[in-house]
């Protein structure tokens, strides 16, 4: 947590002008998650009602026939699944204007600081590098907010959801469910850190990439007249195979990720449908109520393993948004000074003076003139 406040207190600036469009983006994932609930009931209605007899509970549509319970139920399925999609591509929508404004946001930003920055800097840092970082690495504040935090947001809020109902349905399965979710979240901590490093190394051997094809174009007429394009060609494609292989070491610390999760997700299911069977068998849980609970089950695990999903998705987007920020704190090596000048008497004199754009490499050694 410690580690993750200063981060955040970065982004927020970027975030705060919109938090009232973010305030609908939350109310239309609660409204969604609302409607994922209802999915499974429609079936439990078919299942206990229709097919099995059982009188409904207290309530409306007591004096219906079966054909018309039927019928209600299969209507009200199509509904909510009609509903849901409608609201999601709200959402989608909406979400996605965001993350643009914040990606226009932080890169006008970072665009504006390299303009302002000392021929220092630039002489220190790889054109291709800085291009990338504007062009790509600014692409993570989306990542980050719209596609990792609120997909995260909804699934918490749908686990919850699911915990609620299916403790009142059976608080021994649910039980029995939520096991595994301290196992899952312990997986998550463990490899967290990792993915963190290689997501890091993977956008910087990337950047390489960027600055090594930026340097050879801009010098193509001077490789050409010394016929350095086999030497050059050598050196991109072990850039390029360098790059290849950090992007594959992240892909596959995140496959490894995702397939630990699902191995212990099957367990899970596993054995709450084995003992979800014995309470049907006893007769304390209905077959409609044993369906309602697997549907749910399967819900559950699903945003249990969205959360791992972003979470991997998080420390790749953080690890863009930090390359961004590094050279957003840049300081500018000669800030302006606080007064004006005023009047010119068109005279300029430098006596003994030294500058160096590299600590170390001066280029101006004891200049001494007047102009």
């Amino acid at each position: 947590m410690m580690r993750i406040l200063p981060f955040l207190q970065k982004v927020l600036p970027y975030i705060m002008p919109y938090r009232f469009t973010l305030f609908l983006v939350f109310t239309q994932l609660v409204v969604i998650n609302l409607f994922e609930l209802l999915k499974p009931w429609p079936l439990k209605l078919i299942i206990d009602h229709v097919l099995g007899g059982e009188p409904l509970p207290v309530g409306f549509g007591q004096d219906w026939s079966p054909q018309t319970l039927l019928l209600a139920a299969c209507v009200g399925l199509i509904l909510i699944y009609l509903l849901l999609a409608s609201l999601t591509l709200l959402y989608n929508y909406t979400s996605i204007g965001i993350g643009q404004r914040l990606v226009n946001d932080l890169r006008g930003d970072l665009y504006d600081h390299l303009q302002r920055l000392s021929l220092a800097f630039h002489t220190r840092r790889q054109v291709g590098d800085l291009l990338y970082r504007v062009a790509a690495d600014t692409y993570a504040i989306q990542s980050l907010t719209m596609n990792g935090l609120f997909p995260l947001l909804s699934a918490g809020l749908l686990v919850i959801g699911m915990t609620v109902v299916m403790v009142r349905l059976d608080w021994v399965l649910t039980l029995v469910a939520l096991l595994v979710c301290p196992i899952v979240f312990m997986t998550i901590a463990r490899l967290n850190q990792k993915i963190g490093a290689a997501a890091m190394q993977a956008r910087e051997k990337e950047g390489a990439v960027y600055t090594l094809v930026q340097r050879t174009l801009s010098a193509i007429r001077v490789i050409q007249a010394y016929t350095k394009e086999e030497e050059e060609h050598r050196t991109f494609m072990a850039a390029s195979r360098d790059s290849l292989a950090a992007g594959r070491r992240l892909y596959t610390l995140q496959t490894f990720y995702s397939g630990a999760v699902n191995v212990l997700i099957a367990a899970g299911t596993a054995v709450v449908v084995w003992l979800g069977a014995q309470h049907v068998l006893s007769g304390t849980l209905t077959i409609g109520a044993l369906v309602v609970f697997i549907s749910y089950l399967a819900s559950l695990y699903g945003p249990v393993n969205t959360m791992v999903q972003t979470q991997a998705l998080l420390q790749e987007s953080k690890a863009g948004v930090q390359r961004v920020f590094e050279v957003l704190e840049a300081k500018r090596d000669l800030p302006d000074g606080p007064s004006l000048l005023q009047a010119a008497q068109g005279l300029i004199t430098f006596e003994h003076a030294f500058f160096e754009y590299v600590p170390g490499r001066p280029v101006l050694r004891d200049i001494t003139f007047t102009v």
